[in-house]
């Protein structure tokens, strides 16, 4: 049975003619009366008992019309309840993002996110590594890599420049390097690395040089990298966006700034991930628009 029928059916009896449901409905005379014809014969009953001047109502014509009623103001608070939802959203999101990126750039954003929307509550796991959601029950993700996994949907936040850098002091100590191979004598820091290997690669815009350094210090954790470099531990690469400011302030050096320097098994390009879902809710929705829009701008400002 159509829906659509039976608030036609509804907008005749209360306007008592087909012309005042026509006037009601915006419509024409002609058109209510296919539609109610439409009814009458899908169900093979009489609805109305037509005059000169009103339709009125068979008895089943009343049932179903109290019926009708009953389910245009379900419809009616329905729409009412998604218009409310989608000018006051609220809801719970579960999100992980890598340590560094989480605390240094997503966290201010989810806490402007949390203001705008103080009915939307947020559970934030730093991680570097969960990829399986579903399992591990994230409804959205951000990830650095090259290839994000194929059973999830990826958008594309943008490039991940990754900066070779080292503070002041230890420089003086130990010396600038001026080409790749100085590297060599060189104090590394890095993430946990398979073998105790850093393979990092030099690109120059002509060719690209492999060193196989050793890191005198390794953990996952990205910020400690950082806390590393700058008190002159060794070397660091890490992502541009997580030391920024200390280059900018000049309390840590970008080195061999003529090369574009990364590791290929750590990945370039930062993703915003969520499993297949047709229906997410409206508050997944906006924070993933949200999460979308600021971290694109922010990455390319």
């Amino acid at each position: 049975m159509d829906i659509k029928n039976l608030q036609f059916l509804s907008a005749v009896v209360e306007a008592g003619s087909m012309s005042g449901a026509a006037r009601r409905l915006g419509t024409s005379r002609s058109h209510v009366s296919r539609r109610l014809k439409a009814l009458e014969q899908s169900m093979q009953l009489q609805l109305f008992r037509r005059t000169t001047r009103r339709v009125e109502p068979t008895q089943i014509g009343w049932a179903l019309y109290e019926h009708a009623a009953r389910i245009s103001q379900e419809l009616n608070a329905l729409q009412a309840t998604v218009d409310d939802l989608g000018k006051n959203l609220r809801g719970h999101i579960r999100l992980s993002v890598p340590v560094a990126l989480g605390q240094q750039v997503v966290g201010p954003l989810l806490l402007e996110f949390a203001e705008l929307y103080p009915e939307v509550s947020l559970q934030l796991t730093f991680s570097n590594r969960i990829f399986d959601l579903v399992a591990a029950e994230i409804d959205v993700a951000i990830r650095v890599t090259s290839t994000p996994p194929e059973a999830l949907v990826a958008r594309d936040l943008g490039p991940v420049d990754w900066a070779l850098c080292a503070s002041p002091a230890y420089l003086q100590s130990h010396g600038t390097p001026q080409q790749p191979d100085d590297l060599l004598t060189l104090d590394m820091v890095s993430v946990n690395l398979p073998e105790q290997r850093l393979p990092l690669e030099l690109f120059d815009g002509r060719q690209t040089r492999v060193l196989n350094l050793r890191p005198r210090l390794q953990t996952e954790d990205m910020p400690f990298l950082r806390r590393a470099a700058l008190a002159g531990i060794g070397c660091a690469l890490l992502p541009l966006y997580s030391v920024q400011h200390e280059l900018n302030s000049g309390e840590l050096v970008r080195l061999l700034p003529d090369y574009r320097a990364r590791v290929s098994a750590w990945g370039d390009q930062l993703y915003l991930l969520t499993a297949p879902n047709l229906y997410p809710t409206l508050a997944t929705r906006a924070l993933i628009e949200f999460l979308l829009s600021r971290l694109r701008n922010q990455l390319e400002g």
